[in-house]
């Protein structure tokens, strides 16, 4: 989570710095177009881009392919009918885990901060509050109510739906008549644009990100423009800029700031600046076509590219579908991949809550699930019929096992959640796809009635013969293997028939059990000798993922 905060506050950071160069190009233009360049940078730390990106892989026009899992591929000799059923310890660097929960103590640090600053924003609003209760009518013409307030606070827009013009008592006796316009036409061009409710939405902003001192900053730049929109909007309508000016010094000598940016008055931002501008009575000048064009240019970059990265990485696990589409991997690829496999992880740092993204089941084979779990700092991964076994992080995104040469990479989304995982043993790279705590419970329903029915799946029985004769034969045919099983069988082609050379001429092939693996077992009886048999249900497509047998002594 910090990570990601981190990455959303930089990518937000950097928005800014894009909206400043833009507002030095705009220095000459009206007020009012810097204050919205201003508030979509102020917008933008409530808006992530990975939320465009995330739309843009579910607008995107092409459809990700399904995700074919990959069958776990056990070899045809050695002892491992299931991923890891056979303990193969390996070197394992040991990283201290930290007791110290940083996160959670961050977490309660940025709450204590949110609280403080909404209580202090409260306390400022009760007391604004009871100045408009206590306040009276005044027959003022204006769009919205005007009430007298006997505080000394400055004339202000009170209110974000049901705005109130708040004025102190008296002040129209210290203010002439022209200098009383000036300060209403002020105030109703707050009320036009909407800046209370503009500037209540920054205030948020400014209370989830309290810790970042660029928030408040950018609320500084938006009172100042906001102002000097208005001063601006004023001079526009042919007000004397000396009675203006003179009318916001009298303001600013008898009654004291508004004390909310939500409420908006008359006295805000840099008051000797604001004179200058008054008296310069200087006209803004319009947007060009050139700056048009640069401005909505901007505009379409910022939300295309976020759009376009979701929609070209639509649905990350496509990667995983590829990948389980690929034919199998030649012997030199396997004996790469496998002595990279064996090679001594060491633990790396990992936020325990990132394993959250990870947490849930995967779909290796039909019928074998992999269930992710964390219980506090601690990681484990159990396959359909073996036990849970406890799993280390080697980076963000992989995993391994120290009983086994093996290990877990998971594919996620641009949220970061899981997709699906990949598993890395035996030389092989076999791909498994997300699936819910329905389908899981289902699949685990479907297998316990398997084992009480005590059948044998069709077809399995069938190919145990034609393999056992294609082995005589010389003549191995792995047209109906996995990908991933054919190139482990390939890979023991020599070993696996060797030994059924040994064992002379088939003879008999009778049905044992179903396994708590939710393999078939057969008990295959040559002229020399008795094997035992572990074979997968056949897949959707008609192929084995999973083949093992050895001798019986």
């Amino acid at each position: 989570m910090i990570v990601a905060v981190l990455d959303h506050i930089w990518q937000s950071t950097l928005f800014a710095a894009c909206v400043g160069l833009l507002t030095l190009v705009l220095h000459n233009n009206g007020a009012r177009t810097r204050y919205w360049l201003w508030f979509a940078a102020s917008l933008k730390f409530l808006v992530p881009f990975s939320v465009l990106i995330l739309l843009g892989s579910a607008v995107a026009p092409v459809q990700a392919p399904s995700i074919i899992a990959e069958p776990s591929a056990t070899v045809v000799v050695r002892q491992i009918a299931l991923p890891f059923s056979h303990a193969v310890p390996i070197s394992v660097v040991p990283t201290p885990v930290p007791q110290w929960d940083w996160a959670a103590a961050l977490l309660v640090v940025w709450a204590l901060g949110f609280v403080l600053v909404l209580a202090m924003w409260g306390i400022r609003f009760f007391k604004l509050a009871s100045a408009v209760g206590s306040a009276a009518d005044l027959p003022l013409k204006a769009p919205v109510p005007v009430k007298a307030s006997p505080s000394f606070l400055e004339p202000g827009l009170v209110g974000i739906f049901r705005p109130v013009l708040l004025l102190p008592e008296g002040i129209l006796t210290r203010l002439s008549a022209q200098e009383m316009n000036g300060i209403m036409a002020h105030e109703l061009c707050h009320l036009r644009n909407r800046d209370n409710l503009t500037a209540a939405i920054h205030m948020l902003i400014e209370a989830v990100f309290w810790f970042y001192p660029l928030t408040w900053w950018l609320g500084a730049r938006l009172i100042a423009e906001r102002e000097r929109a208005c001063d601006e909007a004023v001079m526009e309508c042919g007000s004397d800029p000396e009675v203006y000016a003179e009318g916001i010094l009298k303001v600013c000598k008898f009654y004291i700031h508004s004390p909310l940016a939500c409420a908006a008055g008359i006295s805000g931002a840099d008051l000797k600046k604001r004179m200058e501008t008054i008296m310069m009575n200087k006209i803004a000048t319009r947007l060009n076509t050139a700056k048009k064009f640069l401005l909505g240019t901007t505009a379409f970059v910022v939300v295309a590219l976020p759009l376009a990265a979701g929609m070209i990485a639509v649905r990350p696990a496509a990667a995983l579908a590829q990948n389980a589409t690929q034919p199998a991997p030649t012997p030199d690829v396997i004996a790469r991949r496998l002595a990279e496999q064996q090679q001594p992880r060491k633990i790396a740092p990992f936020d325990p809550k990132l394993f959250d993204n990870y947490a849930g089941y995967y779909e290796l084979s039909p019928g074998a699930v992999f269930i992710l779990t964390r219980d506090g700092n601690h990681y484990f991964a159990q396959l359909t019929g073996q036990p849970k076994i406890e799993i280390y992080p080697e980076s963000g995104t992989k995993f391994f096992y120290t009983v086994v040469a093996a290990q877990l990479s998971f594919v996620t989304d641009a949220q970061g959640k899981a997709t699906g995982l990949v598993l890395h043993q035996n030389g092989l790279e076999q791909p498994a796809k997300r699936i819910s705590e329905t389908e899981a419970k289902a699949l685990e329903a479907a297998l316990q009635q398997r084992i009480m029915n005590n059948a044998p799946s069709p077809g399995t029985e069938a190919f145990i013969r034609h393999h056992i004769e294609a082995m005589e034969k010389g003549k191995p045919d792995y047209s109906g293997m996995t990908p991933a099983l054919a190139a482990a069988a390939r890979d023991q082609n020599a070993q696996a028939s060797q030994l059924i050379r040994k064992l002379g001429a088939f003879q008999s092939i009778k049905f044992v059990k179903v396994s708590p693996q939710g393999v078939d077992v057969y008990d295959v009886t040559f002229e020399h000798g008795q094997t035992e048999w572990y074979i997968s249900p056949l897949g959707p497509d008609g192929k084995v993922g999973r083949l093992f047998f050895r001798p019986i002594p």
